[in-house]
């Protein structure tokens, strides 16, 4: 389906991914978007299966041409990045859960990344105590090859992306409002610290969309959605980050909580989160072994110094330096994550290097890993 379709209806009030998904799901080969846009609020019906009220509002929408073009002009003017779920790019793990955005804008690197993503939430007045819990598990988080993912709200998020931007490593803000009027204004400065360092921000609302509070439960949904795990810091018993995690559990994914003091409000939600059935959280090695990478963490440091060791075997000018630097990393049997770690490349440079290695008989898969021949 074409993809400016996609953006045209996602504008669209009133009209949301259920929707949206139903038209992708039975578009026919033998109609056009010319063809959508020339259709009658019968045809919607008839064709889609559409109610009376979603067709009429389709069919109004559609006929104001101006919408799709004011936003892709804004697109243009900003350097916006934005996809549809038909869209190769599309994050895996997000299309996998019930109803996805449709669109998704971005600005920053992209989302070609096959580290564990962690999403990090917590209440807004988060106090000492949060602080310091977020910069003693971020950081280890980073250094075991994880992305952060979290709002970009005040308190534990803004801690959380701050924490791994100063852990040198990376992190995905997801705002419950348009990219061109991020919320909170106050983080502005962290948003773009985010961009300039390899980092993501993002948002599934059209470019201008004002932080409306419905706009967060859906918000929420994709931070869940694109981690691997979610770790409430703090939280009061009726807060967002518990919407938040209650998503992860229905979407499949590991819960994590720190606990607190009982007589703590900031602390009773996590608190009983844990009753409840979520992991406790007492260091970063509670997260990694849930996620199946502690063993990665522990040898990371190891193997990055056994690789710049090796390098010299492959001093002559057969190879670029990045293919000594895969080959090095080859010497033992690897992930193709563990790789991406000690070599610092991204997925599809190291992927194309790994596919021209095999081709020359250099390298070998065995199990899921790589090995030299």
């Amino acid at each position: 389906m074409n993809r400016e379709l996609i953006l045209h209806l996602s504008l669209l009030d009133r009209i949301g991914p259920g929707i949206i998904q139903k038209i992708i799901q039975a578009q026919r080969s033998d109609v056009t978007a010319s063809d959508l846009y020339a259709f009658s609020v019968v045809d919607w019906i008839s064709y889609y299966g559409l109610t009376g009220r979603a067709a009429q509002v389709v069919c109004a929408g559609l006929a104001n041409k101006e919408l799709l073009e004011e936003e892709l002009r804004l697109i243009e003017k900003h350097a916006i990045k934005w996809m549809t779920i038909l869209d190769q790019e599309y994050p895996s793990l997000l299309r996998e859960i019930y109803l996805p955005p449709v669109v998704l804008y971005w600005q920053g690197s992209g989302f070609n990344d096959v580290r564990k993503h962690v999403a990090v939430v917590g209440a807004r007045k988060a106090n000492a105590y949060g602080q310091k819990v977020v910069n003693s598990l971020v950081p280890e988080l980073i250094g075991a090859g994880c992305t952060i993912v979290s709002g970009g709200a005040l308190g534990i998020d803004a801690m959380a992306h701050d924490a791994a931007l100063k852990s040198g490593g990376r992190t995905i803000v997801v705002l419950g409002s348009g990219l061109l009027n991020p919320y909170p204004a106050s983080n502005k400065r962290l948003f773009s610290a985010v961009r300039e360092h390899g980092g993501i921000v993002m948002s599934c609302f059209p470019l201008l969309m004002e932080p409306k509070q419905g706009n967060f439960p859906a918000r929420n949904r994709v931070i869940s959605g694109l981690s691997h795990g979610c770790l409430v810091v703090q939280a009061a018993q009726k807060s967002g980050s518990l919407i938040t995690a209650r998503y992860a559990l229905e979407q499949g994914r590991d819960v994590f909580a720190v606990p607190g003091a009982i007589d703590d409000e900031l602390s009773s939600g996590c608190n009983m989160l844990i009753q409840q059935g979520a992991k406790l959280v007492l260091s970063a090695d509670d997260i990694l072994q849930e996620l199946g990478i502690c063993t990665f963490v522990q040898d990371s440091k190891k193997m990055i110094a056994q690789v710049q060791q090796q390098l010299s075997v492959f001093d002559d000018n057969s190879y670029t330096p990045e293919q000594k630097h895969v080959l090095a990393a080859c010497k033992q049997l690897v992930f193709l994550e563990e790789i991406v770690q000690v070599t610092g490349l991204d997925i599809f440079t190291l992927q194309a290097i790994l596919f021209d290695l095999q081709l020359d008989g250099k390298i070998k898969q065995e199990m899921g890993m790589w090995i030299i021949q």
